[in-house]
């Protein structure tokens, strides 16, 4: 079975951030040694979105279908908001999908989606 994409407009990815994951310890010689538990950085991106009442039900299905933040998709950080053009592999960063529904259906939020390594 083929990985899904996200392939919803976004307005901006207003937040990226690279994570590693270092380990210091003095434990046993007194000096501080470190070492790093993930071989590449980790990366969050949290994106902006306005969408209208169609397109808001239909992420909210791709939200449902991947059942949160358990199964991982395919994304595109656009050249055109600010990224690379590059595609990963995500995950939503949440379990919790929150809109903000606006007069006519219409609704703005926020979505966190988190790099995976499979």
């Amino acid at each position: 079975m083929a990985e899904k994409t996200f392939s919803f407009d976004y307005n901006k990815a207003y937040t990226s951030s690279i994570e590693f994951n270092t380990i210091i310890d003095e434990k046993f010689t007194g000096n501080e040694q470190r070492r790093g538990l993930w071989t590449k950085p980790k990366r969050t991106w949290v994106l902006e979105l306005d969408k209208n009442k169609v397109d808001r039900e239909a992420l909210a299905d791709f939200f449902t279908a991947r059942k949160g933040r358990k199964e991982a998709f395919s994304w595109i950080w656009k050249e055109d908001k600010g990224g690379d053009g590059k595609t990963y592999r995500v995950r939503f960063g949440t379990d919790r999908l929150e809109m903000l529904v606006l007069e006519l259906g219409y609704s703005n939020f926020v979505l966190e989606l988190v790099e995976v390594f499979e």
